[in-house]
Order: C-alpha cells, then structure tokens, then sequence
C-alpha cells in the first residue's frame, strides 16, 4: 500500500486541489490539519471516495508530532513494506510523480544499496533554480546518496520509520528532515535523490544578494524555530560535524547578518532572542504569543516548511 501524509495550515480550495493530486497517485492520503478551526468540508469528496482521511487536532501540534499521531496507531494497521510519502500543503505533483520515486527506491535496492529514504530534486520557486546537492555520490542513472532530502515528496516504508523510532517530536518544524534523515543514516541505512522527478517547491521568499552573500528571506518567525531548534540538534550524537558547524555559524553569524541586513529587523531579533530563551527553558511545541517589550509580536504558527 502507498500513503501519503499531508499537514495542512488554514488550508483553501489551492491545497485541496493539491492533495487530489496526491490521492489520484496513492491508495489513501492523511491529511494533518494544524488549524485553529476545522477545514473538513474541503476534503469531504475525498473522504467519501475512500481515497483520504481528514484528521482536524483543534490545536497545532506541528510537523513531527502530527505525522507521529497517524504513523505510531497501529490501529491503522500498518505493515512494514508500506510506502509512505510526505508533504507540505502547497506541493503539486505531475502525472506519475509517485510512481517514478517508487521505481528509483526499488532501483537502489536492487542495486544493493540500503536505502532509508529517496526525495526528487526541486524546483525552487523563489530562487527560481532546481535546487541540486554539491556533495554527492552517484548510485544509478539519475540516482545519487546525499545527506538529506526536503519533508515534501521524501519517500520510505513505515518499516524504516519504526526502526528510528519515527518523527523526532522534540522539534516542531524546521530541521525535522535532517533529523529523520541523520537517524536513518545512524541506523546504516543513506538517502538518496533522483532528478528522473522535480517537485515545484517554495523554500524562502526569495533571496537577498550582497556581492558573493547571499541569504534565504523568510518570515521572521521562522527564526524563531531555526535558532530553538538547531541549539537542540546541535548536542544531538548523530548530527553530522559539519551541521554542528553550520548550526554554529547559523547561531553567531547568520542570525545578526539576518538582524542586519533583512527587513522587518526589529521583529527578527525579538524571535531570535525569543527562541534562545525558549531553547533554555526546554520549550518545545508552538511559540507562544508573550514576548516582552513595548510592541506585541503577533502568534504565529504555520507549519508549512
């Protein structure tokens, strides 16, 4: 059996068109709602065709935890040999999207490599360039083991997952992906991405370019989240050496480049400060609305990557 599992946000008519897509492709897709308020009756035509679950939680429990909601019932009755895909609310894929990656992961075992997961290359919209690893060892025609892969369009078996103990639900969105994937890698298994599909997907609002600089815009709040989150994995025994460097450098370096040099400064550095104060208290889950200061950061709490 094929699923797939979606998280959705506040979702519109666009997203519910999105995960048709998905159900047209797999034998039935999960759909994780994090809203404030219930979204069933986008779904409902899938729900009644067999092809999709809505799941509303009435409070937003994030990326891993909302996955690990669905994947740890047993009562589902999941077997190891299912394929399980993942997506964000805003991925569209093209006819025989599904199919292919399934091929390539089938490719890659029988080649004898242990795969643990398999994502496409993207098409990131907001750099407006098919976003490819450097650092790559090739496995196959169109096939390469990388050091991760992106949530949206990751593919493995609910097996894999199970042997890693699934999502880490320490963490609430950015940086889950590496997480998963550098416990699979721990657990001897690689990830591996294939260019035979490309998957249009939003990483950012663009980019602010300074000579050789050049730094990924997005939404302030997300500091918030990059900063708890990669103080977290930071001390982790499977994050890779080189992370551990580059969460340092995200730390003590892009944080004030980001302070410095991007809009909205004064809200960026209140999440930033926010989310090393959160990281010390042991928070984890949703930021919270209190903040200090004269001004009032609104709540904010999109789970989409």
């Amino acid at each position: 059996m094929t699923y797939a599992l979606v998280t959705v946000y506040h979702p519109d008519a666009a997203v519910a068109d999105n995960i048709a897509l998905l159900a047209a492709q797999t034998d039935r897709v999960y759909i994780c709602d994090n809203s404030s308020c219930s979204n069933r009756s986008f779904f409902s035509a899938l729900e009644r065709a067999g092809k999709a679950e809505y799941i509303f939680f009435g409070e937003n429990l994030g990326l891993p935890r909302a996955f690990d909601r669905v994947l740890k019932d047993r009562g589902r009755g999941w077997q190891a040999e299912d394929w399980v895909l993942f997506f964000d609310q805003d991925s569209r894929i093209e006819a025989g999207h599904v199919r292919t990656l399934i091929r390539c992961f089938e490719e890659a075992l029988d080649a004898g490599a242990a795969v643990g997961c398999l994502g496409p290359v993207y098409y990131n919209t907001s750099s407006g360039r098919v976003e490819t690893p450097r650092l790559r060892t090739g496995l196959g025609e169109g096939l390469w083991a990388v050091s991760s892969v992106i949530t949206s369009s990751m593919l493995t078996t609910w097996g894999r997952l199970e042997q890693v103990g699934f999502w880490n639900e320490d963490l609430f969105l950015d940086l889950a992906d590496w997480d998963l994937c550098w416990r699979l890698q721990a657990a001897g298994l690689i990830c591996c991405q294939t260019d035979r599909v490309v998957l249009r997907h939003s990483v950012g609002q663009g980019e602010f370019r300074l000579g050789p600089l050049h730094l990924r815009r997005g939404e302030p709040y997300r500091e918030y989240y990059q900063i708890r989150d990669c103080l977290r994995l930071l001390f982790r025994p499977y994050t890779p050496a080189k992370y551990r460097l580059r969460f340092a450098a995200m730390i003590f370096a892009r944080s004030p480049l980001h302070v410095l040099l991007l809009d909205r400064r004064a809200e960026r550095l209140r999440y930033i400060l926010l989310g090393l104060r959160d990281y010390f208290r042991g928070k984890t889950g949703p930021m919270e609305a209190k903040i200090w200061g004269p001004e009032k950061i609104r709540k904010q709490e999109d789970t989409t990557p």
